[in-house]
């Protein structure tokens, strides 16, 4: 009998002491509400806009507009490849990537083997983001 009194005696006491690990009551409400908001956005990804030309000759580059830095940019040019002219190293090879600077504008010329060996090149107007990180 006095053995489960004293154990009631220290149950308690230790539930009448807050854990060192509890959150005052502001901070408990400051928790929840944390847990509770909503997750924040994502940013929006860039809107890339092609422009331009056919991409046949630096006068006539396909202008990347959109692209907040070169990663996007390079990213940008693959993708206008893929959508013209197909599964890279299946319908198509690059052969050599290059920039032009010409009369103050930035371009890269993507020169491309196709899956039934004529070659192509394709000038992309770069300036918009050339060189951003």
């Amino acid at each position: 009998m006095a053995r489960t009194i004293c154990m009631l005696l220290v149950a308690t006491l230790l539930f009448s002491f807050s854990s060192p690990f509890s959150l005052p009551s502001s901070g408990a409400k400051l928790a929840y509400a944390q847990a509770t908001a909503p997750a924040p956005e994502k940013p929006a990804k860039p809107k890339i806009v092609f422009k331009g030309g056919p991409g046949d000759t630096p006068e006539t580059a396909v202008v990347i507009s959109g692209a907040p830095n070169s990663r996007v940019g390079i990213n940008a040019e693959y993708y206008y490849l893929m959508k013209k002219f197909g599964q890279p190293n299946a319908d198509w090879k690059l052969k050599r990537q290059s920039v032009l600077h010409v009369k103050g504008k930035d371009y890269d010329r993507m020169e491309i083997e196709l899956k039934d060996g004529s070659k192509k090149d394709v000038f992309f107007d770069i300036t918009e983001f050339f060189g951003k990180l």
